[in-house]
């Protein structure tokens, strides 16, 4: 079990990179308190971890323990599949951004004008597209 750092009757603690994400942790905080036996949930994305209290007497700690990390598992599993489906998004908006703009250039000498500013419109949808996509890098 990698993401349970500490485990003591009553209370787990989970840490993962992901969790200094408040949408990431906000997601297997609800997922947690979904549980039957969870008393509370605090999440601390500066320390990328959630800590989970929960009845001890009502739940073994091994049965806890197996839960939480199905659920971590699940979630983490999904966080890779988004991952995967935007890094393919941008590799396209990247090919649409190189397409459009030597099309741009091609155009530019030429008489059709809709078509090359068509293209310049292209190009600059799938630059914001790729923007979009780094705008965590940008902003910081």
């Amino acid at each position: 079990m990698p993401s349970i750092v500490s485990s003591i009757p009553g209370r787990i603690r989970i840490r993962h990179k992901a969790l200094a994400s408040a949408r990431h942790s906000g997601h297997l905080r609800a997922a947690f308190l979904a549980l039957d036996g969870i008393a509370r949930v605090d999440a601390n994305t500066a320390a990328s971890s959630l800590v989970v209290y929960y009845d001890a007497a009502a739940i073994p700690a091994e049965a806890m323990e197996s839960a939480i990390d199905g659920i971590v598992a699940a979630e983490l599993k999904a966080l890779r599949a988004g991952r995967d489906r935007e890094a393919a998004v941008n590799r396209y908006a990247k090919y649409g951004m190189l397409l459009s703009l030597a099309a741009t250039f091609a155009l530019a000498t030429g008489r059709a004008r809709r078509v090359h500013a068509l293209s310049g419109c292209l190009f600059a949808a799938c630059l914001g597209l790729h923007l979009y996509f780094h705008r965590g890098r940008i902003a910081s």
